[in-house]
């Protein structure tokens, strides 16, 4: 039950602080206030990726990489992933550079075998590429609530 609660609130926190993004014009260029947000699981894109590819979408997810070979959002209630990328215009905002800042000061990268997860809200563009390694791309514009939490793997 305490579950369902808190992923209720949290979807109830990611919708209204897209909101207030939507509002404020912080959003991606191009879209409005009428944007459509699914707030998702990594495990539901994975198994059912197609209903999301195209849509903005919101996860909580863990990282697994980071520098140089790239960003996994992971979930542990699920394998498969997805591959995070960020435009150029989103890298020089607060949120990102305090992710990416994490990421450099854990030492450049997360695995299952880390001391140490990093974990956060994820918001953005979901896209399908078939051609690459982790088919699902998710285009990040905003990442909230970083947490660096001690991995009890």
């Amino acid at each position: 039950m305490r579950k369902c609660i808190r992923a209720l609130m949290l979807w109830i926190l990611c919708v209204t602080y897209l909101d207030a993004l939507c509002e404020s014009g912080y959003a991606r260029e191009g879209t409005t206030k009428t944007t459509q947000v699914a707030p998702t699981t990594v495990c539901e894109i994975v198994k059912n990726g197609a209903a999301f590819d195209g849509k903005y979408v919101s996860v909580h997810a863990f990282v697994v990489g980071g520098i140089p070979h790239g960003i996994a959002l992971a979930d542990d209630r699920c394998s498969g992933g997805l591959t995070m990328d960020a435009p150029d215009s989103v890298r020089e905002h607060d949120d990102y550079l305090a992710f990416m800042r994490t990421i450099v000061e854990e030492g450049g990268g997360f695995t299952e075998k880390s001391q140490s997860r990093l974990v956060a809200n994820f918001y953005g563009l979901l896209e399908y590429h078939p051609k690459e390694h982790q088919k699902w791309v998710l285009n990040v514009e905003r990442i909230s609530g970083l947490e660096l939490k001690r991995n009890v793997r």
